[in-house]
């Protein structure tokens, strides 16, 4: 069997060649002719090693310009290959300009990397993430031949490592949670007790009475703080059984906030769906407290909390709506982040939001919302319904 040359790609033709090879006893010449390989091998390389290739495929020669582009790729960012080819990357994708992969560009088409293979996220097509491996082509001297990007979505992975630094940053604040409830609880529990004692013991017409009520009330407030800090830290890793009716636990819920909605005159509209099923409660009725709390705290001068409660095929709906000011859209994104708040530093911690969120994902739900300026918000809460094998006294 005679030895076939291996094959190599001459880029700015855009074609597969065979290096002419040399006679042994022949003298390397400065420049030796490439010999293209008929049409229909072409093709057949062309389908295998690149139009049929998985991922994101796009040749820059040394100016940066894209030479090739496969399929796969201009489908990644959104591009019709005609019209790519032969315009800098920079014309065909301005939006990479600003990113570390673009600066990146001159040290490897220079060699001078110390990477072989460099590794960037950049933004895509209609919120895409794509992950981009940037590889120079090596020309046989200090330069390269050009870069080789592979590209792949990534929009699940990276919001899969955003969960994951989550977790780990939640799990750095439970082990300071502990630390902090062990530190404070004992001092505040004797402080808080003898408090009430001196109350007690002090007649109504006493000028340390107010004093010592205004030191109480002061005193509830951090306990509340380091309860509502430990239960957000909590790591629940035992799967939920316990099972619940929504429609009670809305209703049990606004006993303990009724007074509230007397004093700031806040009209209560309840729409309770029949006979709902039952759900998964790793603590629900915490989160439609902490979701109501909230939804009076957006209307402080009076208005209307309407409830609503429904059931479809795997999940029973519980939708929380006031006529409040809205959630100002800059401050949208961040209404879930730990210690996040607009109210006034002895108003609120920052951790409501984010407790019924957690309540909410270790039950198997979800929380959303919707809000639009000097209408009001609407939390929807989703949970799924349990399955036979749950009680009423599960975990």
């Amino acid at each position: 069997m005679a030895h076939r040359t291996p094959l190599a790609v001459d880029a700015a033709r855009k074609v597969w060649y065979r290096p002419t090879a040399l006679a042994s006893n022949a003298r390397p010449t400065a420049h030796i002719p490439m010999e293209p390989i008929p049409q229909q091998p072409l093709g057949t390389w062309e389908q295998l090693l690149f139009s049929a290739a998985p991922c994101g495929l796009v040749f820059l020669d040394r100016q940066a310009i894209v030479r090739l582009l496969n399929p796969c790729a201009a489908n990644l960012l959104g591009l019709d290959p005609g019209e790519a080819i032969g315009k800098p990357l920079t014309a065909v994708l301005p939006d990479w300009k600003d990113t570390p992969l673009h600066a990146s560009l001159p040290s490897l088409l220079d060699a001078q990397s110390t990477f072989e293979t460099m590794e960037f996220d950049v933004s895509g097509p209609q919120e895409k993430t794509l992950r981009v491996w940037a590889a120079h082509v090596p020309n046989g001297g200090q330069s390269a031949r050009g870069v080789l990007l592979s590209i792949m979505e990534c929009t699940e992975v990276s919001t899969l490592e955003r969960r994951l630094h989550r977790a780990e940053h939640q799990a750095a604040i439970g082990k300071l949670a502990r630390g902090i409830a062990h530190e404070l609880n004992s001092p505040l529990d004797g402080v808080l007790r003898y408090t009430y004692l001196a109350l007690e013991h002090l007649t109504e017409d006493s000028p340390v009475r107010e004093y010592l009520v205004h030191v109480k009330e002061g005193l509830d407030r951090m306990v509340r703080v380091v309860k509502a800090f430990l239960e957000f830290s909590r790591q629940v890793t035992t799967p939920v059984n316990r099972v619940a009716n929504l429609n009670q636990l809305v209703e049990d819920a606004f006993l303990l906030v009724h007074h509230r909605a007397k004093f700031q005159q806040v009209r209560i509209v309840k729409h309770f769906g029949e006979n709902l099923p039952a759900v998964l409660d790793a603590g629900l009725q915490h989160a439609i407290v902490n979701l109501i709390k909230n939804a009076f705290d957006a209307m402080p001068r009076g208005g209307t909390l309407t409830i609503t409660t429904r059931a479809t095929e795997e999940h029973v709906h519980v939708d929380i709506e006031d006529t409040g000011a809205g959630i100002p859209e800059d401050v949208q994104p961040r209404i879930f982040e730990p210690f996040f708040s607009t109210k006034p530093i002895h108003q609120g911690s920052g951790l409501g939001l984010i407790i019924a969120k957690e309540v909410m994902e270790r039950s198997g739900g979800s929380l959303e919302f919707e809000s639009q300026n000097g209408v009001g918000t609407v939390f929807h809460m989703h949970v799924p319904i349990a399955p036979t094998e749950a009680s009423e006294h599960g975990a």
